[in-house]
């Protein structure tokens, strides 16, 4: 039996939001190169291309690279649950593990909401290189913020 459920209007409006969001006014996304691949209710699946400029002394992509990664896909999974006029997620807390080295190719983030609050939110996230190797993983908490009453939408949408 399929379980997966259709994303109504409302929600695709909000993953639509988010992905042109971060395509066209986010520097940081930019200037790293994340961009998103999918987004469902509670998940997001982000790609990095390494780049000569994302490596570390060592030749490998830089744990901060890495870092800012996992806290993008988890913030914008719980993102995809809020009401982007009137809340906005706020990284509390992140942990991150290294679990191996990556150096060239891509790298993918998979951010899930683990367990969802009134006010914290926990998530978690995975980052492979573009083989499929666990690179590293992450739990982060958020707080759901109320947003500022004259922000326009695609103001709300947290990391």
């Amino acid at each position: 039996m399929n379980t997966k459920q259709e994303p109504s209007t409302e929600e695709l409006a909000r993953y639509e939001a988010i992905m042109r969001q971060r395509l066209n006014e986010s520097p940081f996304y930019q200037l790293i190169g994340m961009e998103i691949l999918e987004l469902r209710r509670g998940y997001s699946r982000f790609r990095l291309n390494v780049t000569r400029n994302l490596r570390n002394v060592s030749g490998i992509v830089h744990g901060g690279a890495i870092a800012s990664m996992a806290d993008a896909a988890m913030g914008v999974a719980l993102a995809t649950l809020l009401d982007p006029l009137a809340q906005r997620p706020i990284t509390v807390e992140m942990k991150i593990n290294y679990m191996a080295p990556s150096r060239d190719g891509e790298l993918i983030a998979e951010g899930r909401v683990v367990q969802r609050g009134s006010t914290l939110t926990v998530t978690g996230a995975e980052v492979r290189s573009g083989n499929g190797e666990l690179v590293a993983v992450a739990i982060g908490t958020f707080l759901v913020k109320q947003a500022k009453e004259t922000a326009t939408p695609d103001q709300q949408t947290g990391d």
